[in-house]
């Protein structure tokens, strides 16, 4: 499956997205945890390709759970073309191990983000052009699953988050703009470097890349061009540091 999506034109569309949306929101990382027993901790910062930033805790209490929480940051002192973001989320799921390789996982949770964007549209039906300014904000419920299977020295995984975005205030050109919810699916391919018996055995490094589209395709011909600026589709090109406390302790002892 990861073979067939490499191979196809998922990876450059995502980039394109990463580098070409106007979209007010901005998906977090699907945490994907490659947690396999009960009091293992994985603590990531992650960088994005845009300068977004993210932070995650997710831990195992009992065998079989997970419970997590995450924050973001995108700060920008430009003033007419920018993207600025403050958002968290928290979750709980569970992970089942398929032998020494595989790894199921899955959570599900709730989440809330304040988001502002602005630049100049040059769109099809903007001429000759004109600052645009969009503010947001907005909570969010999710559920996502992931694949992963674990070699010597690389962990490589496949990730799927489906996220339903509810805007509590959306504010386009200093005017309120009439719209409360939608839909979005979002994918996510990586992988994770490092090994327990390794020289550093408490740190991975892991490299992502994903995407977000709005999850419903029917056509609608009364749907405002602002409207479908909203729902821009989305990629991303992220790189993070994970850091493995247990495995930390267990080597100092």
């Amino acid at each position: 499956m990861l073979q067939l999506l490499l191979r196809s034109s998922f990876v450059p569309l995502l980039l394109l997205l990463a580098l070409s949306s106007c979209s007010v929101y901005a998906p977090m990382l699907p945490a994907a945890p490659q947690i396999r027993d009960k009091g293992q901790v994985e603590v990531q910062g992650t960088s994005f390709l845009n300068g977004r930033w993210e932070a995650g805790a997710t831990y195992s209490p009992v065998k079989h759970l997970l419970v997590r929480a995450a924050g973001g940051i995108k700060t920008d002192d430009r003033d007419t073309t920018y993207f600025r973001i403050r958002q968290y989320e928290v979750g709980v799921g569970g992970y089942y191990p398929l032998g020494e390789r595989w790894l199921l996982s899955g959570l599900g949770g709730y989440g809330q983000a304040r988001s502002s964007r602005g630049y100049f549209d040059v769109g099809p039906f903007v001429s000759p052009g004109e600052d645009v300014a969009f503010r947001a904000r907005y909570h969010k419920l999710y559920g996502e699953a992931s694949a992963s299977y674990r070699a010597p020295w690389v962990t490589m995984g496949i990730a799927y988050r489906l996220t339903r975005v509810t805007f509590s205030s959306l504010i386009y050109d200093n005017q309120p703009f009439d719209l409360r919810h939608m839909t979005r699916m979002e994918p996510m391919l990586f992988w994770r470097f490092g090994r327990e018996d390794g020289a550093v055995p408490w740190l991975r490094v892991q490299t992502s890349i994903g995407g977000s589209s709005e999850g419903r395709h029917k056509y609608d011909p009364n749907e405002s061009y602002e409207c479908s600026l909203i729902k821009d589709g989305r990629g991303f090109v992220a790189v993070s540091v994970i850091l493995l406390p247990h495995l930390f302790v267990q080597k100092s002892e």
